[in-house]
């Protein structure tokens, strides 16, 4: 299992960033898009996001009980460890 999650949408341009900064980061995470779940399981997610952001934007990159919203490059290196 990854050590980092991150809520994004395709369409994002934040988040394909984030997406490459946590890559060349070597960072163990997964992405999951937002904009390719339905259903029960996309609202089931959306709610994920606000809990434990309060917020329904994203990019949300989550490690244990810490979390950076939005393309951040210090608090990121934080996430990571850098």
């Amino acid at each position: 299992m990854a050590e980092i999650l991150m809520y994004g949408l395709t369409t994002c341009p934040h988040c394909k960033r984030t997406k490459e900064f946590l890559e060349k980061a070597g960072a163990n995470f997964e992405v999951i898009w937002l904009d390719k779940l339905e259903g029960d399981m996309k609202r089931k997610v959306m709610r994920e996001v606000h809990e434990i952001s309060g917020s329904y934007s994203v990019p949300l990159v989550v490690r244990g009980d810490k979390w950076v919203l939005g393309y951040d490059e210090a608090k990121l290196k934080e996430i990571v460890g850098e």
